[in-house]
């Protein structure tokens, strides 16, 4: 704003200037028009001029009107001569023309302040701010340029006027400049203070997020950790369960087929006893089966990939059948709710495969990128979609194998065509793995 207000306090001065100097050129030139011009109109093309036209020249130079505010005047003509001239000893010689004169030559009436370029020994040394017009003089008959007419006028009062009309312009545009600067400032001020405050609200608005972030992450630690020892706590008590069977129901059943191979009666007496003993055969088959499903082997002492193979190779030992697996390279320690986790998952899976597919191409896959392991399992085996092809409600096991899973930030999908077989996908985080390096 301040280079705007230089440069508009510059411009404005300068165009007063010029105008000023215009006008008063144009009186100077109306002057020149009616009582100089007649007397040159006899003015021959070697700058000679008529005595009586020399005499009229005088006289109009020497009026009252014109001595009281002209310091000097000459008159050129085209090849540089004055001839005319109130200094006398400058009449009849030849000097370059000077630059205004040149635009008078074409016509225009130039008129400038102070200096005015041209020979150093015709240069005005009065010392006083002087105008300095230069007026074209026209050939009445064929509006020739004939002549110019130069004329140093006194421009104390003009230059003293120019000087109090430039100090109000640098006036007038200093306040109007320093009034948009203040209404800037308090624009800028008042939008400072605005986002100022938005900027506090804003401040408050996130510490306020931050904190239900942290208050959120807390619960949501807190509940992978309830999910995790309840996983623990679920196979602790799916293992007590196992234990009170196969010691308790199990072998009471036990003792009560043996108890019956010894007692001797009747041929209707033994049916009876056949059947007993055969129901308490199955019985305990069935009990057995119940426990082998409920006990985990021992998992804490083995590795993540360990567990796995162990829990593939006892599927195939308990169902005679065969298991096409590819297991990666998994870290050596990995917390003990996650093996148990994907242990229980590759379990449930593959009886689902030998139970509905009689265990047809089954195929365990488990990779691991770095941060979450994947443990995928097929089967070859009809499929769990409708004729729609549509998936059903998941079984009771996969529902409750999804809930483990998820429980404890990992996924499971699943995706099933008629004809050609189930595949059963888990990926699982490894969050604490490093912890458990490190342990």
């Amino acid at each position: 704003m301040l280079i705007g207000m230089l440069t508009m306090g510059t411009l404005v001065s300068w165009q007063i200037e010029k105008s000023v100097a215009e006008v008063k050129a144009t009186s100077t030139a109306l002057y020149i028009n009616t009582f100089i011009a007649p007397h040159l109109q006899e003015l021959s093309a070697d700058g000679v001029l008529p005595q009586n036209s020399i005499h009229g020249l005088s006289q109009a130079m020497e009026r009252r009107d014109l001595q009281a505010s002209i310091t000097s005047a000459r008159i050129w003509n085209h090849k540089g001569l004055i001839v005319h001239s109130d200094d006398s000893d400058l009449l009849g010689k030849k000097f370059p023309l000077p630059a205004p004169s040149r635009k008078a030559w074409a016509g225009a009436i130039v008129a400038e302040f102070d200096d005015v370029p041209g020979d150093e020994e015709i240069t005005e040394r009065s010392g006083l701010p002087l105008l300095k017009v230069f007026a074209p003089i026209r050939n009445f008959e064929s509006g020739d340029v004939i002549a110019v007419v130069e004329f140093h006028e006194r421009a104390e009062a003009l230059n003293s006027e120019l000087i109090a009309a430039e100090w109000k312009t640098w006036l007038l545009t200093a306040l109007v400049t320093l009034n948009m600067m203040g209404c800037l400032f308090v624009i800028v001020a008042n939008g400072s203070k605005t986002i100022d405050r938005q900027r506090a609200a804003l401040t408050e608005r996130v510490s306020q997020l931050s904190e239900l972030l942290r208050q959120n992450r807390i619960l949501q630690e807190r509940i992978e950790r309830a999910a995790q020892n309840a996983t623990e706590d679920n196979e602790r008590l799916m293992r007590r369960m196992g234990y009170d069977l196969h010691d308790g129901v199990a072998q009471l059943i036990s003792l009560a087929l043996l108890r019956l191979d010894r007692v001797q009666g009747s041929r209707s007496d033994r049916d009876n006893l056949q059947k007993i003993h055969k129901a308490l055969s199955d019985a305990l088959n069935d009990t057995r089966n119940i426990c082998k499903g409920l006990l985990l082997p021992e998992v804490q002492t083995l590795t993540l990939k360990e567990a796995l193979m162990f829990m593939i190779r006892q599927h195939e030992r308990r169902t005679g059948t065969d298991i096409s697996y590819k297991v990666a390279d998994l870290p050596e320690h990995a917390p003990q709710f996650v093996k148990i986790a994907l242990c229980r998952y590759i379990q449930e899976s593959l009886n689902n495969a030998f139970k509905h597919a009689d265990g047809r191409e089954q195929q365990v896959e488990v990779n691991w990128d770095g941060a979450t392991v994947t443990v995928e399992v097929a089967d070859k085996g009809p499929g769990m979609c409708d004729v729609t092809g549509a998936i059903g409600e998941p079984r009771l096991g996969l529902a409750g194998l999804r809930d483990r899973i998820e429980s404890i930030g990992g996924a499971l999908s699943i995706k099933s065509t008629p004809g050609d077989g189930t595949r059963i996908k888990a990926s699982l985080p490894l969050v604490n793995a490093g912890e458990a390096d490190a342990a």
